[in-house]
């Protein structure tokens, strides 16, 4: 496996590539978390109507109950200047330089509970993430709760899979085409709170 390790704004940062595609792995600082959370829980997961208007369940493949569009403002103001950089970080120490910006294009919060789980699938875009804002330390088993990415079958010497544990805090990029699936929670009633969105790369023109 080849990793890359960079000290990225006093956080540790790891550009995994188990196989083809590369795997980025940082953590975000505790005041970006709470900032968020604070923005979720006044602005959002409290009022009915905004979360009946931003439901985003019915086009996305998890088996969960409650997943909700971010609503734009908040995105373009706040969200984008914490993982911005992050998402370029991911792509200049992938050695792709090419793009002029960066544009946010999807983002929902995915609040999953006890024995709910996201099948494998993939996104739209170029570049995908999740960042963690709640995650149960008290789990049936390690791999509770966890992602795993999925890039081919495993054979002898090579490694097709590879699944990460979280923590609060962190956030992993990858590109978007690349296969995950989530795994549930057993036996546990506490939240495991993320964020899930899709970015797309605007090009620098070319001389």
């Amino acid at each position: 496996m080849y990793i890359i390790m960079v000290l990225f704004k006093k956080n540790y940062m790891e550009i995994l590539n188990p196989f083809g595609p590369p795997i980025y792995k940082s953590n975000l600082d505790i005041k970006d978390i709470e900032k968020i959370n604070s923005y979720l829980e006044n602005n959002l997961l409290n009022d009915d109507d905004k979360k009946k208007q931003l439901d985003a369940s019915n086009s996305l493949v998890g088996k969960v109950k409650e997943e909700i569009h971010l609503e734009k403002e908040f995105l373009e103001k706040e969200l984008l200047n914490i993982i911005g950089p992050h998402i370029n970080n991911f792509l200049v120490n992938s050695n792709y330089r090419s793009h002029k910006s960066i544009n946010l294009d999807s983002c929902w919060v995915v609040r999953q509970y006890e024995s709910e789980y996201n099948p494998v699938h993939s996104h739209n875009g170029d570049v995908s993430g999740v960042l963690y804002l709640k995650f149960p330390q008290d789990r049936k088993s390690g791999k509770d709760g966890s992602i795993t990415f999925v890039n081919s079958p495993t054979f002898f010497l090579n490694r097709g899979h590879l699944t990460l544990i979280p923590e609060i805090g962190s956030i992993f990029l990858f590109p978007s085409y690349v296969l995950h699936t989530v795994y549930p929670i057993r036996e546990n009633q506490e939240e495991r709170r993320c964020i899930a969105f899709n970015a797309s790369l605007i090009p620098s023109p070319k001389i």
